[in-house]
């Protein structure tokens, strides 16, 4: 598959079948994510595989906290929805940054630093979705977690930033392109 084919065809996808995914595929779209580029050379992505029970254990500690935020009338986006898909996905990668700490306040330290950090994250992220596009594994990037930040980084055992998961399976549905900007609506040449 060209380069380009993977991006015109990547999808997020919500809906997996059961089939486990091998782990010399999930090894693949890990070593496409060490190969992402990074600023200084930092490579500060740190990631988490977690498949059965595991991940299963980290879905209920995500539930738990978004009904609790639930409770107190706090919004939760999407987050319940996340969850769902998270625990039919064979697969979960989590995604931290191993540089910051979580009780790090980046704006008030070295927010360059941190956003440049972020932003290699980013490209790490985006070239396992592409790589798992190319396997024929369908994958969604989810922030949600963030709704319990505290709650999974203490069952990981970890005090780095939490960044984001990746579910990844086997898709189970074939949605269609998203409405995109044309490039002219997104550019301006001087």
């Amino acid at each position: 598959m060209q380069t380009m084919e993977a991006i015109e065809g990547r999808r997020s996808i919500r809906s997996f079948r059961e089939e486990p995914v091998e782990d010399d595929k999930l090894r693949q779209l890990l070593q496409a994510a060490t190969l992402a580029p990074s600023g200084k050379n930092a490579q500060p992505w740190r990631f988490v595989v977690l498949k059965g029970e595991k991940k299963d254990e980290l879905v209920r500690i995500m539930q738990e906290e978004v009904s609790r935020l639930k409770e107190q009338g706090l919004a939760v986006g999407s987050a319940e929805n996340s969850a769902d898909v998270m625990l039919q996905a064979p697969a979960l990668i989590v995604v931290l940054n191993e540089r910051w700490s979580a009780d790090e306040d980046p704006i008030g330290t070295n927010r360059y630093g941190w956003s440049v950090d972020l932003q290699s994250i980013g490209a790490a992220i985006q070239n396992m979705l592409l790589t798992a596009e190319a396997l024929e594994l369908g994958t969604l990037w989810i922030c949600d977690v963030f709704f319990a930040d505290c709650p999974i980084r203490r069952w990981l055992q970890t005090d780095r930033e939490l960044v984001a998961a990746v579910a990844v399976g086997y898709k189970n549905e074939e949605p269609n392109a998203r409405p995109r900007l044309s490039v002219d609506e997104v550019t301006e040449w001087k």
